[in-house]
């Protein structure tokens, strides 16, 4: 009988563990579409970065420097 209650508790071990697999595709699921937010979010900022450098070029005085923001 012990060897029928070993397969039973194997078999058991797996659904579990497969669970846990479904659980977590689940969840690498959701932080996939949130990275993917966070990726629409940081192009539409570096649009609004190019546009912002843009009209300071555009209203500064020619033969002056325009001030240049960090990482530029």
């Amino acid at each position: 009988m012990s060897t029928i209650r070993d397969a039973l508790e194997g078999v058991k071990s797996i659904l579990l563990l497969q669970n846990d697999v479904r659980n977590l595709e689940k969840e690498v699921a959701c932080q996939l579409d949130a990275l993917g937010e966070i990726g629409d979010d940081i192009v539409a900022l570096d649009k609004r970065l190019v546009r912002v450098e843009t009209i300071i070029e555009v209203f500064t005085p020619r033969g002056t420097q325009p001030p240049r923001i960090a990482g530029n």
